[in-house]
């Protein structure tokens, strides 16, 4: 092992509070506040990860004020792994200093060994692990440097899976975004069955995955058969939570479904409903591709075979994202109730709310809500979609599917068209600004076509589909784009969609939607799960392409008329810094000029609303100087 202590650029990343990409251009620009300041020079290199020494990193922030953390001494040394030491024998030395209180440091291994047999007698969790655990006094230090610097035992064992041995596991769970609106799901169901707090059994997923979700949720049942349940009870007693080895129904039972193939995911949904008993809730969660989306063949006849059982309550499908292991693709989750009779599952694309609509409040709410069969509430989130669709072929939940949404009462209709018109013209316009520096400028002009990129894998192409305007919808939640704006305002309802144009592809978020005739041009999808009105089509880019969706967008509505197939356009090929940083400016710049599209949308509703009232009678203009009391 290393004795010195070090850090690598994502270490010293999370130590200074910034990104990633952040702490490259710090190495890359030496010159900070007019002084030169030389990054640190890697004192060695494991794995290709090159290691810098935490001291000299420390200094080196300290000297340019450079980060956002004030506390970057001091969080330091959580952050200095050392090498070659596994997370679970960290996580057991966290464990037994937590439990037994002592500092670890100049401990023998008997010592700890004796430590291990009065704080785990029966080798549930932790003693045979302790009795092979060899690590020099180097690790010992650290866990007490750890546990110095964080604030309590569960907040230690965070920043160790987050950290540099938490990652090289390999393991990506879920974000703490998704985390949250799972816990708030099943903190629902739990207090659906039983007021006081029903017990909770996890199967599937990490330990972490585990512990996360149960938090301060109540009592949590672990089996204590293996080492995945020794692993969850060491991290339960490090969080102090209240952990039982068995209890009786009713309970809440929660299947993760993630990284698991098809079959085997369709079969623990069935054996998640067969075991319910008569006041269980079950919760899973899983790729939407199982939960929420059409399926053939046999896996169609078996999961067809579980929804008969009318056990299916809600079925959500999430914004993309949320899983690391692959934050392209969709999630779902299922809310089950044992001996439940009802034949109308309630679902919800939340992939169609803008993120300031997403509230994991009021979700818990319409759950409650559908769980106690409230025919009179007015659901958020939710629509009711009949099992006996979905059983003759229909997606569970289809793309976009959301409530109604009410109209506006036409007394007042012209007065609030108005005024949210004026609310969005009356602010301040919005500033754009580039910071830029003069570059050595590159040797070599490295371009690549599209059809490159394409035979390399690291693009892919798909036709979109002729869509019929009739089918639109005032209450739709599916657009339909189109890179010149031919289909704008058409929305269809998401069970239109699904009926009507099942084989029609998707976007996905990033996507570039584009037109190759009469001239080249092309937008970008921030959001995905919108149908592409042909003759557009979809340019969907591999992390390895060398350039971002919205670089290739803009270099797209920059071709000259006439430049030939979309196979011959040419891009250029940037270094991966480059690139982050072009992309993150052209979204800014996209957003700037989004602003002002909306800007001019709103000046041009307020005239037109204003003429028709004004006309109509029914909304008089009061000069700026005169207000409503005459004054």
């Amino acid at each position: 092992m290393n004795s010195v202590a070090t850090l690598t650029l994502r270490d010293i990343a999370l130590l200074a509070g910034v990104s990633r990409s952040a702490v490259s251009m710090w190495r890359n620009r030496p010159v900070v506040r007019g002084e030169h300041h030389p990054f640190p020079a890697p004192i060695a290199v494991i794995d290709g990860v090159e290691q810098f020494g935490r001291d000299e990193v420390v200094r080196w922030l300290g000297r340019t004020r450079r980060g956002l953390n004030p506390d970057q001494p001091l969080d330091a040394p959580t952050l200095s792994v050392p090498d070659s030491v596994s997370l679970e024998d960290l996580v057991t030395l966290l464990c037994l200093q937590t439990m037994s209180g002592q500092e670890l440091t100049d401990t023998t291994a008997a010592e700890r060994e004796h430590l291990a047999v009065e704080l785990d007698p029966e080798d549930l969790f932790l003693l045979r692990e302790v009795r092979t655990l060899d690590v020099p006094e180097e690790v010992l230090n650290f866990i007490d440097d750890l546990t110095e610097a964080s604030f309590g035992p569960a907040e230690a064992l965070t920043r160790l899976e987050q950290g540099r041995a938490g990652r090289a596991n390999g393991v990506r769970d879920l974000t703490d975004e998704a985390v949250e609106l799972l816990r708030a799901a099943v903190h629902t169901c739990r207090l659906h069955v039983d007021p006081e707090g029903a017990p909770l059994m996890i199967t599937g997923g990490t330990a972490r995955f585990a512990l996360s979700l149960a938090g301060d949720l109540g009592r949590l049942i672990v089996r204590r058969d293996g080492s995945h349940d020794r692993a969850t009870l060491r991290r339960a007693k490090i969080r102090d939570l209240d952990v039982v080895s068995d209890a009786s129904a009713p309970r809440v039972r929660v299947v993760s479904l993630l990284g698991r193939e098809l079959d085997a995911a369709v079969d623990a949904l069935d054996e998640l409903v067969l075991d319910l008993a008569k006041d269980d809730v079950g919760v899973a969660i899983g790729p939407a591709s199982v939960l929420c989306d059409r399926l053939t063949g046999v896996q169609e006849r078996k999961r067809a075979q579980t929804l008969r059982s009318n056990a299916l309550a809600v079925a959500v499908r999430l914004p993309r994202g949320l899983w690391r292991e692959a934050h392209r693709q969709a999630l779902g989750l299922w809310i089950c109730v044992g001996d439940r009779s009802a034949s109308r599952p309630f679902v919800s694309d939340l992939a169609a709310f803008f993120d300031n609509e997403l509230s994991n409040s009021d979700l818990a709410a319409d759950v409650a809500a559908c769980l106690m069969g409230d025919g009179r509430r007015s659901y958020r989130y939710l629509r009711p979609h009949d099992l006996s669709r979905i059983l003759s072929g229909s997606a569970i939940v289809p793309r976009g599917v959301r409530p109604p949404r009410w109209g506006t009462a036409s007394a007042t209709a012209q007065l609030d068209r108005i005024q949210a018109a004026a609310a969005v013209t009356a602010g301040s316009a919005p500033a754009f600004d580039v910071l830029v520096v003069a570059a050595p400028g590159a040797v070599l002009l490295r371009q690549r076509s599209l059809a490159e990129l394409k035979d390399a894998g690291s693009l892919k192409m798909c036709r979109g589909k002729r869509i019929d305007a009739r089918h639109s919808s005032d209450n739709g939640t599916v657009p339909v784009l189109s890179a010149d704006g031919a289909t704008a305002g058409i929305a269809l309802d998401p069970f239109d969609a699904d009926r009507l144009y099942a084989t029609a592809r998707r976007t996905e978020p990033g996507d570039v939607v584009f037109l190759e005739k009469p001239r080249p041009r092309a937008l970008v999808d921030p959001h995905g799960g919108a149908l592409v009105g042909a003759p557009s089509r979809i340019l969907r880019l591999a992390s390895n392409a060398g350039i971002g969706p919205h670089t290739l967008a803009a270099i797209i509505n920059q071709l000259p008329d006439g430049p030939g197939e979309w196979q011959t356009w040419n891009i250029p090929t940037l270094d991966a810094s480059a690139a982050e940083q072009l992309e993150a400016t052209l979204i800014a710049a996209a957003g700037y000029q989004s602003a002002l599209d909306q800007r001019l949308a709103a000046i041009r509703t307020l005239v037109s609303a204003l003429i028709d009232g004004v006309t109509a009678g029914t909304v008089a203009v009061i000069p700026p100087t005169v207000t409503p009391e005459g004054r």
